[in-house]
């Protein structure tokens, strides 16, 4: 796995370089935890944005992928990953942070999103990486993603 240092970017070669390919994307699964912002800038350090999962078959990878990672229920109760979903903007409008588009597919947990002052999207591991909307300050791991072979589109 890629070692980070807390955010300093390592060279690397190939289309994903130490990264994971999956689909069109390549994408770098944090071994330490971070803030939602800090994650974020972590993720832009390498040119690269906190994931957005915007289709069910997008989802389906990145779960078959979680689920090979971390197998038994005692390794999920630790594997909550940031997201790029938030609703930072608006309270209630949901969108992904490099793109800024709403969600158009959406894996919550039953009875999730809701609390207001949870305003960024885990994935939560010991709800079977379902989705759960968080306090952005909290720590936890993060997902990276990249187009295959080039930088993502960063607005805001």
């Amino acid at each position: 796995m890629l070692s980070t240092d807390k955010g300093q970017p390592q060279a690397s070669s190939g289309p994903c370089g130490s990264w994971i390919s999956l689909s069109e994307s390549c994408f770098l699964f944090s071994d330490f935890t971070a803030s939602w912002g800090e994650a974020l800038a972590i993720c832009r350090a390498f040119d690269a944005n906190l994931i957005a999962i915007e289709s069910s078959d997008k989802n389906f990878l990145l779960e078959g992928y979680l689920q090979n990672k971390h197998p038994h229920d005692s390794d999920k109760s630790g594997a909550d990953y940031w997201t790029g979903g938030n609703d930072i903007e608006k309270e209630g409008s949901f969108n992904w942070i490099g793109s800024h588009h709403p969600f158009a597919f959406t894996n919550w947990m039953t009875g999730q999103p809701d609390v207001s002052e949870q305003d960024c999207v885990e994935i939560r591991g010991i709800s079977n990486f379902k989705w759960h909307d968080e306090n952005c300050n909290h720590q936890h791991l993060f997902i990276c993603e990249k187009p295959l072979g080039g930088s993502p589109e960063i607005i805001g």
